[in-house]
């Protein structure tokens, strides 16, 4: 790729306006600035309500912002054709919506061109293979609406082929393991590792194991940016981020006797 994959977000402002009431608006993002140097890894924090995925969905372009810019390289993401921004950046988030058609569809979605053999490298990488080899229609196995006919970890493991198979240099990721077993969240864990390798990675972080992994740390709080910084020089100030990591802490000590620790991502 011959751009920057730097994301620049200044004055970030998104207000939506509240169903069944015209005199209602909830500002979700406010005059928001923030930098996301290009092959960086960083990690946004935040109570539930902060922001987190607007400002995700924003870079994504799933929605205009009301005031201010996303700049991805260069140019505000608005004046990059969708098909355009579609190639640069990969998504993988909690809820996962599949097409009602064959998990080989779902998945060439990524990258309709690529060949048999690339379709199964993606495949392996993301641990999906397992999941082709033991449905009795394999690869034509049609996935119900939403993906409905499949696990919660099947479908992650669709996404993330579909993101391997695209291969795009940025990834948006709202961590998609918290509502997994044991056994699926590991194995997501590890393919989701691997494929933010060498990449501009954006992930919504809800486990210190990201948060470790982490280059830089976004802190949203009402909306706003907070703090951003290094999980040292967080914790340090205090404030959001430092109740975020004890709390965390905290529950990590008190896991069920005999529960294996979780993957690291």
């Amino acid at each position: 790729m011959n751009f920057s994959t730097s994301i620049s977000v200044r004055g970030l402002t998104r207000i939506y306006d509240v169903p069944g009431r015209d005199d209602a608006r909830v500002v979700a993002l406010d005059q928001v600035d923030a930098d996301f140097p290009a092959g960086s890894f960083t990690a946004i924090v935040g109570a539930s309500g902060s922001g987190k995925s607007t400002l995700a969905r924003l870079i994504a372009r799933f929605w205009d912002v009301n005031s201010g810019a996303i700049r991805l390289g260069g140019p505000d993401v608005r004046e990059i054709s969708n098909e355009v921004l579609m190639q640069r950046i990969s998504m993988v988030f909690q809820e996962v919506y599949l097409f009602n058609t064959s998990i080989e569809e779902n998945v060439r979605i990524g990258r309709p061109t690529a060949s048999d053999a690339e379709l199964v490298e993606a495949a392996e990488r993301a641990g999906l293979s397992e999941v082709v080899e033991r449905l009795p229609e394999g690869w034509k196995t049609i996935v119900g609406e939403g993906g409905s006919a499949l696990s919660g970890g099947e479908r992650q493991r669709v996404a993330i082929a579909r993101a391997f198979l695209k291969d795009s240099p940025v990834l948006l990721l709202d961590e998609a393991t918290s509502a997994l077993d044991g056994v699926n969240e590991a194995s997501v864990t590890s393919a989701l590792a691997e494929l933010s390798a060498g990449r501009s990675v954006v992930v919504i972080a809800h486990r210190l194991s990201t948060i470790r992994r982490a280059d830089r740390i976004l802190v949203l709080r009402d909306g706003a940016v907070e703090a951003l910084g290094s999980h040292e020089e967080l914790y340090e100030a205090g404030g959001t981020y430092r109740e975020f990591w004890d709390d965390q802490s905290h529950v990590e000590r008190w896991r069920i006797r005999g529960e294996a620790p979780r993957a690291s991502l």
